[in-house]
């Protein structure tokens, strides 16, 4: 007779049986650590049930012995073929001998409910993980109801999503082998997730069970720590409205979910949901696998009623590739290395190259591919350097600054805000920039060739994990772009388009060649429409039929003052296109021919408007250009001039059809902020009253006027929180970049949620007042 295997008694050898999960968890249960105790049914199990289903006609009948044979893409078939399964596994009944067994072991479990997750034995391991696939069944304890929780556990792998998820990564389903972990559900005072990346360590946690974070209903307390110091670097109180826990014990048979939702109390709602103490034993606990299992990953946990602290799940972090071996900071290394500066961080990664430093544009000749680049501030024309480069470190700027900005486009580690980096780099000198913590060091060890220190690319982050189809929004969400290799990958990520295409960033290269003021020249005006409508169609080409929004050339630049002599600096964007209108007009020619070549999703995005005048000038240029008679083409306005958030209604009466709001430039006209300085990332805050009034303000202004509003600056990024605040008013789509889809896309679907479940209170409730739009 097959039998059940226990957490505290699972050998190596009995790895396939158990599945990765099980095997994992008793591991860490054998040598110590606060795992519940727990047992698995196996893998053998679900072989012999599927082999036994009774009917020859069952689409089952092969398995496990081959795979289902259908077509995927075809949803009609998809969504048959995993009802029937679904029907045949849940309709069919255990025999009498597993009931017994499995109700038996279930009862040493000692508690009144129970969780069931499913633990896979895959034919080769899997570099994405596929957490929220296959959901865990949670049940009383009880024969029954834990009889169809497993069969509901093993039909979860005939889900639509599920046949659709394996059939895509070349796994048929007779290859897989699926185990059931059970273990004691109880409640909990909080619970959260804990990741673990180096010497960074972030927390999350709620009230209650962990569910509400899972099903993204609330937005947790998060706490972002030193590993090596225990020093709390940032904590952020979250956004809490419900909490689960486990229904009362029902005095009958019940077959219904144990779970049910609460409201908290308003005291809870504005309170952190762990302590120092709480704080204090996860830290140490985090340290622990650090030291003894040399952790990398996340682990899920809950905090008893008694205060006691066990771990749910633990999840290795299996798809963070590893770097080539000469970019590995060893032990040794580091022991002989330095803290030289310290800095914000601007763009995540770490890499390890010999510095060069630039104090001017003459310096830029000698730069060797693959080296850090260190500069007082990095310049658009620097573009092509910037590209070959390992590393980014500026003595001036912000996180919202125009170099953070293009290193995360690329992928390239940066830190921003390094004072005296200048000073203390010297040119030839070997480094350790860490972009996750805004951290140099000097290494001691003598530097090896500039081969075999530095890739001759950036190095990059992970692919964008995929986002699970659970998590449909209604918000539409876009990139931000300005470099065409960043294309493919941000048009293969799931987003509606390009929210902003940045012209300034775009023309850099070009303008690396020669001076803007010899291009305009008109002998060369043909030569730069060209290479400007070939470049934009690029663009659209890449994310056809979904939109890119081009954002015209914004004379700021030191490259283009020659435009407008002494006032270069005060009139920029449509004011300065007034002044001189030689550029935007070669823009419109370009954005012209790019729509006559059949590319006709791309719009018009005006930078910089301050008044009605400026805009109706610009508009009559887009007029003439013929832009308007094209029936998809819209003609948007930046809202980063504070002045905007009063004439709005006289712009979108002269013709506005859209605005996006540049929350990077606005926040630091409406607090008298530089972005670029060094002071900027203590008081460039989107979060200030009064930028929260101006964007509620313009928001509601186009959603009265029923014209779209974007938002395309840092701000939804750096304060997640915020998304909360655009759904409400009522934002149609935030645009941000591309290492930051994922999240915002969660935050989004959070915020939505919460949003539809406020409604749906007030609507039963009988309160029709402030509902959403």
């Amino acid at each position: 007779m097959k039998e059940l295997y226990w957490l505290d008694r699972i050998q190596p050898s009995d790895r396939l049986s158990v599945g990765e999960k099980a095997f994992v968890l008793s591991q860490f249960r054998q040598q110590g650590y606060p795992i519940p105790t727990g047992f698995v049914i196996s893998t053998e199990f679900w072989r012999e049930f599927i082999e036994n289903l009774e009917g020859k006609a069952s689409i089952l009948t092969d398995l496990p012995y081959s795979s289902l044979h259908l077509d995927v893409d075809d949803r009609s078939t998809l969504q048959r073929v995993a009802r029937q399964s679904r029907q045949e596994i849940l309709g069919a009944t255990l025999p009498a001998e597993w009931r017994s067994l499995f109700t038996t072991a279930a009862q040493q479990l000692k508690s009144c409910a129970l969780i069931l997750r499913i633990s896979l034995s895959l034919p080769h391991s899997l570099e994405e993980r596929f957490s929220g696939l296959l959901p865990s069944q949670v049940c009383w304890c009880e024969p029954e109801a834990l009889e169809l929780a497993i069969k509901r556990t093993w039909a979860e792998l005939f889900s639509a999503k599920s046949l659709f998820y394996w059939q895509r990564r070349g796994i048929g389903i007779e290859q897989i082998d699926l185990a059931i972990l059970v273990q004691p559900l109880e409640n909990a005072i909080a619970s959260g997730t804990t990741a673990i990346d180096s010497d960074c360590l972030e927390i999350q946690s709620t009230w209650g069970l962990g569910y509400s974070i899972l099903r993204g209903e609330v937005l947790p307390d998060t706490y972002q720590i030193q590993l090596s110091t225990g020093q709390i670097k940032t904590q952020q109180l979250g956004y809490k409205i419900r909490a689960y826990r486990l229904k009362s014990m029902p005095e009958s048979t019940d077959r219904d979910i144990p779970l049910e939702t609460y409201v908290l109390a308003p005291e809870e709602q504005e309170r952190y949901s762990l302590d120092e103490t709480i704080l204090e034993q996860l830290i140490r606990l985090a340290r622990r696998l650090v030291a003894e299992q040399q952790f990398s990953g996340s682990f899920e946990w809950t905090l008893s009623s008694v205060s006691q602290l066990s771990i749910a799940q633990i999840r290795p972090n299996l798809s963070k590739q590893a770097p080539a071996a000469s970019l590995i900071p060893t032990r040794s290394v580091m022991e002989n290395s330095q803290l030289l500066l310290t800095g914000l961080s601007a763009s995540p990664g770490k890499a390890i190259a010999v510095a060069h430093t630039i104090a001017d544009d003459a310096h830029l000749a000698a730069v060797p591919v693959g080296s850090i680049l260190v500069a007082r501030q990095i310049n658009p024309h620097w573009l092509p350097w910037i590209k070959q480069a390992a590393g980014i470190i500026a003595e001036r700027g912000g996180i919202t600054s125009h170099t953070a900005i293009i290193a995360r486009e690329l992928g390239i580690p940066a830190i921003v805000n390094a004072t005296g980096a200048m000073q203390r780099v010297r040119t030839g000198e070997l480094l350790l920039l860490d972009g996750d913590k805004g951290e140099v060091y000097r290494l001691k060890e003598e530097s090896p060739t500039v081969t075999e220190t530095c890739p001759e690319t950036p190095i990059q982050k992970s692919e964008v994990q995929e986002l699970i189809a659970d998590y449909p929004i209604g918000t539409q969400l876009m990139v931000n772009l300005s470099q065409p290799s960043a294309i493919a990958k941000a048009a293969a990520l799931p987003v509606d388009g390009v929210g902003l295409l940045r012209s300034e960033w775009m023309i850099s290269e070009l303008l690396s060649q020669k001076p803007l003021e010899e291009w305009l020249e008109p002998s060369q005006q043909s030569h730069l429409v060209e290479w400007l409508t070939q470049a934009i169609a690029e663009f659209a080409r890449g994310f056809a039929p979904r939109p890119v929004f081009y954002r015209s050339i914004d004379s700021k630049a030191p490259e283009f003052s020659f435009l407008l002599g002494k006032k270069s600096s005060e009139q920029r964007g449509t004011c300065g296109y007034q002044l001189n209108p030689t550029l935007f007009e070669l823009e419109l020619q370009a954005l012209k021919q790019v729509s006559d070549s059949g590319y006709t999703n791309v719009n018009l995005i005006l930078p910089f408007v301050r008044g009605v005048e400026e805009f109706s000038f610009c508009r009559s240029r887009v007029e003439r250009a013929g832009l308007l008679d094209r029936q998809m083409f819209q003609l948007w306005i930046m809202a980063e001039v504070p002045s905007v958030i009063f004439l709005l209604p006289q712009l979108i009466r002269a013709g506005v059809g859209g605005i996006s709001i540049g929350t990077n430039d606005l926040t630091q006209f409406l607090l008298a902020v530089d972005r670029e300085g060094a002071m900027s990332s203590d008081r460039l805050n989107a979060r200030h009253p009064a930028m929260l009034a101006a964007i509620e303000q313009l928001i509601r202004l186009a959603r009265d006027a029923e014209i779209p509003c974007s938002i395309c600056g840092q701000a939804p990024v750096q304060y997640p929180e915020l998304v909360d605040r655009l759904i409400q008013w009522g934002i149609t789509s935030i645009s941000v970049e591309p290492e930051a889809v994922e999240r915002t896309c969660r935050a989004i679907a959070r915020a939505e949620r919460r949003l539809l479940l406020k409604a749906s209170r007030k609507m039963l409730s009988g309160d029709r007042s402030d509902l959403p739009v």
